[in-house]
């Protein structure tokens, strides 16, 4: 989805799919970017810390 752009091709879709997977999961996926995105923007918006336990990761 990410580097589809949120177009995923028809392909994609179909084999996502296949794999027992179902469009609410498609859903739950646009979700979980959507609330990564938020998060990521409103931290460097606030300057938000990083947790002490995740510095290494700078």
């Amino acid at each position: 989805m990410v580097v589809s752009r949120g177009q995923p091709t028809e392909q994609d879709i179909h084999k996502f799919l296949s794999a027992d997977y179902t469009k609410f999961h498609i859903l739950d996926i646009i979700h979980a970017i959507a609330i990564k995105t938020i998060s990521n923007y409103s931290n460097h918006l606030f300057h938000t810390p990083v947790d002490k336990m995740f510095e290494g990761r700078k």
